[in-house]
């Protein structure tokens, strides 16, 4: 099942290696969904609050960040085929044994670590994939359908509480993961990448200016979003939901910010305008949602939802695209710089979120995330600076 992707940018095939950077996206990502999702259901089996699920979330950014400043620019160097197959296969095991050893709260922190080792290794790789093996004027949407992964895998975890969930309980949906694996890895093409220049180091990447600014911003802008993965289901319960209905609103939210970002994507390709900037746009709109949020009615929830999804988190393949198009050399290295930013500030947005949530309560919060939203957007603005500068 191996396919040499060429090369010549006239060459290259655009359906296999975007169908296999999403179908791996997709598997690595949606545990952390599905516990966001089943979190209600989770947190009674296994005895825990909010200030754990926070932690429990934290964990695995923190673990994914790590690996991600390590292995990063791998693929740029040795090709995406080998880095990816090797993730898909611990994505697989970590499901796997979330599903059926996960009986203490301990055990499914370990489980997700392990997920996040494999979110570390496959998010850059498929940045490189997608960079090496699609043409240059169609790799805004094929970011666009790669990063629509995500909302893809948040819509299958919500739908799945009300399907998979009645009939197989948390864990059954958690083996499905585990089986979904098996084509990803058979799907995934082989990448001719040039391996004869020289790549630069990690504290090169690092030390670049604007890709700190990027970063820091980046960081900010993830800190709040990565928070309604975690809390949205939990959120709409309290204002009177049903457990079911508030998984709907999730798989629903998911669905929108597949149609929003497939749209960034398509102008991209089309149109030449400022990458950070929108991102700063979006991010500003979406933060309206998190004052909905605060309200806790039913009614504020569900718009609120609609805005997040649809604008507010909107931006991930966009911003990747920007990055890409600064480091066309070495794409694995440069995103994995930003995505690794991203990380850490998505580590410490669900514990403090836990933290203010038992504390203060939700609409406290969610407040919260309101005003990291509005600090990510204006830190964007100075990133488009950095790169105009450059």
């Amino acid at each position: 099942m191996s396919e040499n992707v060429r090369t010549d940018p006239h060459a290259r095939p655009f359906w296999r290696p975007t169908g296999a950077a999403a179908a791996a996206i997709t598997v690595v990502a949606l545990p952390g969904f599905l516990i966001g999702a089943f979190a209600p259901e989770i947190k009674d089996d296994l005895s825990f609050g909010d200030t754990e699920l926070g932690a429990l979330l934290t964990f695995g950014y923190l673990v994914s960040s790590i690996v991600m400043s390590v292995a990063g620019g791998v693929a740029d160097k040795r090709g995406p085929q080998l880095i990816l197959r090797f993730g898909v296969i611990i994505a697989a095991i970590a499901a796997l044994l979330t599903g059926v050893v996960s009986n203490t709260y301990f055990l499914l922190l370990l489980c997700i670590g392990l997920n996040r080792v494999a979110e570390g290794v496959i998010q850059p790789a498929t940045n490189t994939l997608i960079s090496t093996g699609v043409a240059p004027d169609r790799q805004g949407i094929a970011m666009a359908l790669k990063q629509s992964a995500v909302p893809f895998s948040t819509a299958m975890a919500g739908f799945a509480v009300p399907t998979l969930g009645i009939i197989f309980g948390w864990r059954g949906a958690f083996l499905v993961v585990a089986f979904l694996a098996i084509p990803t890895w058979f799907a995934i093409p082989k990448v001719t990448v040039l391996n004869t220049k020289k790549f630069p180091s990690r504290r090169e990447m690092w030390g670049s200016r604007h890709l700190q600014i990027i970063a820091i911003a980046g960081a900010f802008s993830a800190a709040a979003v990565v928070t309604v993965s975690g809390f949205l289901t939990t959120s709409a319960k309290n204002a009177g939901y049903s457990e079911s209905s508030a998984g709907l609103i999730l798989g629903l939210g998911g669905v929108v910010m597949i149609a929003s970002r497939l749209g960034w994507g398509y102008l991209a390709d089309r149109f030449q305008f400022d990458r950070f900037k929108a991102v700063a746009m979006s991010l500003l709109l979406g933060s309206i949602s998190f004052i909905l949020f605060s309200v806790g009615s039913k009614e504020t929830i569900l718009l609120g939802a609609l805005l997040v999804f649809g604008i507010g988190w909107s931006w991930p393949g966009l911003l990747l695209l920007g990055v890409i198009e600064q480091h066309p050399e070495e794409p694995g290295a440069a995103t994995a710089t930003l995505q690794t930013s991203i990380r850490l500030g998505a580590m410490f947005a669900p514990i403090g979120f836990g933290l203010i949530a038992d504390s203060f309560g939700y609409g406290t919060a969610w407040i919260c995330s309101f005003g990291v939203t509005l600090l990510g957007s204006v830190l964007m603005l100075f990133a488009s600076k950095a790169t105009q500068k450059r």
